[in-house]
């Protein structure tokens, strides 16, 4: 598999094949941005890790026309800011599975879906231990384009979540498909934020949001204890579910069920 590791300004490429173009721009001194452009020639995987120290990154990824691309990305550390900005063209497709375990982020994806059939499923889990910031923005360029997103987070300790998914279809862009699904489980007093947006101006649309903020289902938790299963272990399998599903990346779920681990012994 391609993967590329990112140790605070250092950037190591790992395994990379011919079907990924990746240029590294060294930090800019005035900005401390450090800027990484990849493009996707031919369908292929690629893991990111980001190991953060009160790192800036920006990240642009264009995926050519009939490319699929199936992405993974770790980030892990303290503090950050990273933008992500993908351009997909005709008949493109990105599978993206991001797992974010660090100690505060705040983190913007700009999606820009330029051509028929382009799609774009992104699958984010989270334990948030501080505060942590997503704004997520979806441009339907072009008609028959699609859009997955799908945030799952467990809050816990200091953590404050907040999501801010909008997603744009301008008059004329017909038969999109345009699905948001934002849920954090929240255990803590802390307020969490879901900001759900659709800004729909065509009528030839379909478009589905949810937002939730809250514990897991009381009918859960009850099956479970009635099944003699103490409240720790049901929250802790629980937590598995909520965000082990729909993963791909076998990377990420591994790391995900060691960070479970950790935090419920």
């Amino acid at each position: 598999m391609n993967k590329i590791v990112i140790d605070e300004s250092n950037v190591e490429l790992k395994k990379i094949t011919k079907k990924l173009d990746i240029q590294v721009n060294k930090t800019d001194t005035i900005t401390g941005i450090i800027n990484i452009q990849i493009n996707v020639l031919g369908s292929t995987n690629l893991e990111i890790v980001y190991h953060m120290n009160a790192n800036k990154y920006l990240l642009t990824i264009n995926v050519m026309p009939g490319v699929k691309l199936t992405l993974s990305t770790l980030k892990e550390g303290s503090k950050g800011k990273i933008q992500s900005v993908f351009n997909l063209f005709e008949e493109s497709e990105v599978t993206y599975d991001v797992f974010n375990s660090i100690k505060g982020i705040k983190e913007m994806l700009l999606v820009n879906l330029n051509g028929p059939k382009a799609s774009f499923n992104y699958n984010f889990k989270g334990i948030a231990t501080d505060k942590e910031t997503y704004d997520i923005v979806i441009n339907h360029n072009y008609k028959n384009t699609v859009s997955n997103i799908r945030n799952n987070t467990v809050n816990i300790d200091n953590g404050k979540v907040t999501f801010q998914v909008s997603a744009y279809v301008p008059n004329g862009i017909k038969n999109c498909l345009v699905n948001q699904a934002n849920r954090i489980i929240n255990f803590t007093n802390n307020k969490c934020e879901i900001r759900p947006n659709l800004y729909v101006d065509e009528f030839d649309t379909t478009a589905n949001h949810s937002a939730l903020i809250g514990g897991f289902d009381s009918n859960e938790m009850f099956y479970l204890k009635s099944r003699g299963i103490t409240e720790d272990e049901a929250n802790k399998l629980l937590i598995s579910g909520f965000l082990l599903s729909d993963l791909n990346s076998q990377s990420i779920i591994r790391k995900i069920k060691k960070t479970i681990k950790e935090y419920w012994r």
